[in-house]
């Protein structure tokens, strides 16, 4: 469809929408009702246990109020997700138990020196700490495992916010469909941007529908809590949100007959409930790394396996205290007198994406004085 008039589609009362004011957070955050998205809901999955202490009070406090609510489609969207957040985390634990470590090999020289006894028996000593580490690394997979549904974020849902989702029996899929086709058609948000999806294209504006359908029948200025940054919900500068999409405030604005609409993220709402600002800092983190893995590019990288090797080499090529070395393969050859293994390793930043892949020779010589030297090349991303 031509998009030669779509401003008239998009603003269909300009001279109302000209002067209309915008209420602060400030103003509104007393009285106004707080909309959760799903990806709020999933982010506590990936918190700590302080942070879900901080949000379950918070969420409390809003649900006394009658002020906190759960759109349906935001609830199926997190109901969908909710497993990949519980097994991604078992495979976090798992991971660790197949860390190794290499010993130093027996050696008859050795055999006399002192050092090499207490060498020997400082081994003797990890081996049995290790033993213990992998054993408590079974039983807290087992814990997580026996979790079920009954996990610390679900359990502290089914407390609270028990009774919080919208009933959608009001909603007229025909009329979302022919609603999504014209916002497609006319590049209104949201929803536009979702065209591309194979699935659930319209799961933005369902939300959209039960969010304005809740303000007018509460006549109630909204806030919605979501971590999407979608630029079909934000105006943006340099990939960063920066305030909603002005034909959102605008569309609330006339369906509502003048209330007001902002969306916060989740540590901005804790924020403004004056959580701590360990709490509100954990939580930012989790979203920054949740908008991450959201990117094109983070979805397109490739998961990596192999053993960490962090400790070994971490020094040598220079990196962050937060990255982490994987060795993922290795070969082995004997010649000109050198024993050389030859480790392929990959540099991950603290969001688990590839910023650097080396290759490590490490080389002993094979008679006295055992000489050992380490090299290594470092490559692009892509090799």
């Amino acid at each position: 469809m031509s998009l030669i008039f779509n401003k008239r589609e998009i603003y269909t009362s300009p001279k109302e929408a000209f002067k209309f004011s915008l209420k602060s957070v400030d103003d509104l955050k007393t009285d106004c009702l707080f909309v959760l998205d799903a990806n709020v809901l999933l982010l506590p999955f990936t918190t700590d246990g302080k942070s879900v202490e901080e949000i379950k009070r918070i969420y409390t406090t809003l649900v006394n109020e009658d002020r906190l609510y759960i759109p349906s489609q935001a609830a199926r969207e997190y109901l969908d997700n909710r497993s990949t957040k519980l097994t991604d985390l078992y495979k976090l634990i798992s991971d660790k138990s197949s860390q190794n470590f290499k010993y130093v090999c027996p050696h008859p020289l050795l055999s006399g020196m002192d050092e090499y006894a207490e060498l020997e028996q400082l081994e003797d000593n990890l081996k049995e700490a290790l033993k213990s580490y992998r054993n408590k690394l079974q039983q807290t997979l087992m814990s997580v495992k026996n979790w079920g549904w009954n996990d610390p974020v679900s359990k502290m849902y089914h407390e609270v916010l028990d009774g919080r989702i919208l009933d959608d029996d009001h909603i007229d899929v025909q009329i979302v469909e022919d609603d999504l086709k014209r916002r497609n058609d006319h590049k209104i948000p949201p929803g536009y941007k979702d065209g591309s999806k194979e699935a659930n294209q319209a799961g933005d504006l369902l939300i959209w529908h039960e969010i304005l359908y809740l303000a007018k029948q509460q006549n109630k200025d909204v806030i919605f809590v979501s971590g999407d940054a979608k630029s079909d919900w934000f105006h943006k500068s340099d990939k960063k949100a920066i305030y909603p999409r002005f034909e959102l405030v605008d569309e609330f604005r006339e369906e509502t007959q003048g209330k007001t609409f902002h969306i916060m993220s989740l540590s901005q709402v804790l924020s403004i409930f004056e959580a701590s600002d360990e709490v509100v800092s954990d939580v930012e983190s989790s979203e920054e790394k949740a908008a991450i893995k959201d990117t094109p590019e983070a979805k397109q990288e490739k998961v990596i396996e192999g053993h960490d090797v962090t400790s070994q080499y971490s020094e040598l090529l220079g990196t962050p205290n937060d990255h982490l070395l994987l060795q993922t393969s290795s070969t082995w050859k004997q010649k000109q007198g050198l024993d050389t293994d030859t480790y392929m390793v990959s540099e991950l930043d603290s969001y688990g994406k590839i910023v650097a892949k080396y290759e490590i020779y490490d080389s002993t010589e094979m008679r006295p004085p055992f000489s050992r030297e380490v090299t290594y090349r470092k490559f692009a991303n892509k090799i």
